[in-house]
């Protein structure tokens, strides 16, 4: 059967609970099941008997096994003392001893077999049946029946158990049955004392008492009943007051302005720390200097199919016309109208033609010019002076036919050369130099280059450019 088990789940046999007597009934009932002589609390290791009890005394000196029952370390133990002891001991099996000694009759039932001497001082009294030689192994065929009862340490019966118990008070014993009740008792059976008096609603309601510390609204008690009153209007209003730009008056707060979603709105500078939403179609910024921390402004933000509106910057003019920077949709192309752009540096390949062409003059040895009006590649025409000086001179379109006829014309002796392949990568033009440099050509005043064209038509120029007409 089970063993003991807490039936008060809920807790509440515990202080400050009321507690009804089922509570205590279904404990003692609990109880009075687990300490039951045949059905109680067993603790032999099985399931709600609780673990088995292997070790017993003030420091587990006897332990008890599934084989064995031994004291915790060797010769620690008597079994019993000389005032206190032990009536009968029944042994199946082998008694191993260091030393016997026997106060009493002793009687073998069977063979007794001594290796070494026996002494008995007193004599041996009664009959020795058998040889007592070899193991004395069984005495399964000896029980207390076999043993007469004293007249103090008397053999267990039920009846002298029930007889030995007895309850007082709240509890109740029947001998006959065994069985201990107990008659729950309350409040009305319990005298008041001085100090733990009982409740009554009189007592509870004098216990409470109210302060009403100041400050807006009020606090009362009476009877029992705690009543809180709020403050007035004229409390809360005289916790606010306002501040720059704003009036407080009866309550109603005002800023000298109405801010409705309808209204017109002036404020001074304004500072948005988070994003900042205009809906409306037109948005005017009366400022002299506009700051953004942005790199990059978007317009047609709400353009998501295929463009159709012109996009730019439009500068306001007074009595002149506006001007314009406009990216054209139609012409896929940025537009300035017939205005011109003045840059330091140009770079970029220009289409077109330019209002006023130019021309770049050669001189020393090498005479000619280069003709540039913006509309086509440039040609450099050159004439090689009839000298005894040596040219630099590589891959310009025409000058090598040009040497070649010179060279012709010199004759022989000092005024002779070969002129048939040049491989020279430079032309000296006294303070200007015109450079092969890998597939650009290079114009250079003094040491220092200031145009540029490359293999695909494009001239770079370190200086301006003023250019007329559609480019």
């Amino acid at each position: 059967m089970a063993g003991y088990t807490r039936q008060d789940t809920a807790n509440n046999i515990a202080n400050g609970n009321v507690i009804d007597a089922d509570d205590f009934d279904n404990e003692y009932n609990a109880i009075e099941a687990g300490f039951n002589a045949s059905t109680g609390h067993k603790h032999d290791g099985t399931a709600g008997e609780g673990a088995p009890i292997t070790k017993v005394g003030p420091s587990q000196d006897l332990v008890v096994s599934g084989t064995a029952l031994t004291p915790k370390t060797t010769n620690t133990l008597d079994l019993g003392t000389a005032s206190v002891q032990y009536k009968n001991a029944w042994f199946d099996g082998t008694v191993d001893t260091d030393a016997l000694t026997v106060s009493a009759n002793a009687t073998v039932g069977g063979t007794l077999g001594v290796t070494g001497i026996i002494t008995a001082t007193g004599g041996v009294t009664g009959n020795v049946t058998g040889n007592v030689t070899g193991t004395v192994s069984d005495v399964s065929n000896h029980d207390t029946d076999d043993i007469s009862e004293g007249s103090t340490n008397q053999y267990f019966t039920t009846a002298r158990a029930r007889s030995s118990v007895s309850a007082t008070g709240s509890l109740s014993y029947n001998s006959g049955t065994g069985v201990i009740s107990f008659t729950q008792g309350n409040t009305d059976t319990v005298a008041e004392g001085t100090t733990n008096l009982y409740y009554t609603d009189a007592r509870a309601k004098a216990a409470i008492s109210v302060t009403d510390a100041g400050g807006d609204g009020s606090l009362t008690y009476s009877a029992g009943a705690i009543t809180y009153t709020g403050p007035s209007a004229a409390e809360t209003r005289a916790h606010f007051s306002g501040g720059t730009g704003v009036s407080i008056t009866n309550g109603v707060v005002a800023i000298g302005q109405a801010v409705g979603t309808t209204s017109n709105v002036t404020f001074n500078d304004t500072v948005v720390n988070g994003n900042l939403t205009v809906n409306g179609t037109t948005t005017t910024v009366n400022t002299e200097t506009l700051n953004l921390a942005d790199n990059q402004i978007v317009l047609n933000s709400n353009e998501t199919g295929t463009p159709t509106q012109n996009g730019g910057i439009e500068i306001e003019r007074g009595t002149a016309a506006n001007k314009t920077l406009v990216w054209n949709e139609a012409d896929d192309k940025w537009t300035v109208g017939s205005e011109t752009f003045v840059a330091g540096t140009f770079e970029g390949v220009l289409s077109g033609t330019l209002a006023t062409p130019r021309t770049i003059a050669l001189s020393g040895d090498v005479s000619g010019s280069a003709s540039f009006d913006g509309g086509s590649n440039v040609t450099i025409s050159a004439t090689v002076a009839d000298d005894s000086h040596n040219h630099v001179i590589s891959n310009i379109d025409g000058l090598q036919t040009e040497i070649d006829t010179k060279a012709e014309l010199a004759g022989s002796g000092s005024q002779a050369f070969s002129a048939s392949t040049l491989n020279a990568t430079t032309v000296d033009l006294g303070d200007w130099t015109v450079t092969q440099s890998g597939t650009d050509l290079k114009f250079a005043y003094n040491g220092i280059n200031r145009m540029k064209l490359d293999s695909s038509g494009n001239l770079t120029v370190e200086g301006n450019i003023t250019a007329y007409g559609s480019a």
